[in-house]
């Protein structure tokens, strides 16, 4: 195994404490304003298709019209997956929905990736008031697995360390599970935000550095000056393992 990977890995490990709030905050803006459980569910797939840097309006206008014809679809996961072209007869897996969600009008492998992650954060002990569908896996199966939401920003910090890997979403995600499998996996989720914190610019033209700016745009991040302070501490030892 590349060691470079084994010292970020350990890095992620170990300081899941500072990703955690943010993504908290913004499943409980998601999710908390809602009563019912097809409104939860419907808000969590709505914000998540937003994260794409521009969305095809007709194409998702095609799954929500799907998915608002019959309103009990969202009330578990195992009819929101049959609505979306599952019918199972096995414990259902977070690797269903992926599978199915990725080939939906206007989703693909990561959108789909990052709805089913949050799924899974909402229902693994994040928070009881996070949780929505009693059906949902509490834990991993043998035969189960999650997916890294691969995106820009992770496709730089792949390209920066040397890629050992085809610098795709699936060779990404293969290679990582070769040698973190399981609920280890679930660790490199945190990838995102301290690339996302240790970049500047676009495309190649990014620039490695500390970017205090969008770790004041992360809406549940700290804001206190110990906790900056902090955290840049930490973003810089992270970039020294990214750029070593």
């Amino acid at each position: 195994m590349n060691k470079k990977l084994h010292d970020i890995y350990s890095f992620l490990n170990e300081n899941r404490s500072y990703n955690k709030p943010v993504q908290i905050g913004a499943y409980r803006m998601a999710l908390l304003p809602y009563d019912t459980t097809f409104d939860k569910v419907y808000a969590l797939l709505y914000n998540t298709l937003k994260t794409q840097s521009q969305v095809n309006m007709d194409k998702s206008a095609v799954f929500f019209q799907k998915i608002a014809a019959d309103k009990s679809c969202l009330n578990s996961m195992e009819s929101f997956l049959k609505v979306i072209g599952g019918n199972y007869d096995t414990p259902i897996t977070y690797k269903d929905i992926f599978e199915l969600l990725s080939v939906q009008e206007s989703w693909g492998n990561k959108t789909a990736a990052l709805f089913v992650k949050a799924v899974y954060h909402c229902h693994i002990g994040y928070a009881k008031d996070l949780h929505f569908w009693s059906d949902a896996p509490k834990d991993m199966s043998k035969e189960d697995e999650l997916f890294l939401p691969v995106d820009a920003v992770i496709y730089f910090i792949f390209q920066v360390i040397g890629n050992p890997c085809k610098n795709t979403f699936s060779g990404i995600n293969n290679y990582l599970k070769k040698y973190f499998p399981g609920s280890d996996f679930e660790v490199w989720d945190d990838l995102w935000f301290w690339g996302f914190i240790t970049q500047k610019g676009t495309g190649n033209s990014r620039v490695i550095q500390f970017n205090e700016e969008k770790y004041w745009n992360l809406l549940d991040a700290p804001k206190d000056k110990t906790t900056i302070n902090e955290t840049k501490k930490l973003a810089n030892q992270f970039i020294e393992l990214i750029i070593k």
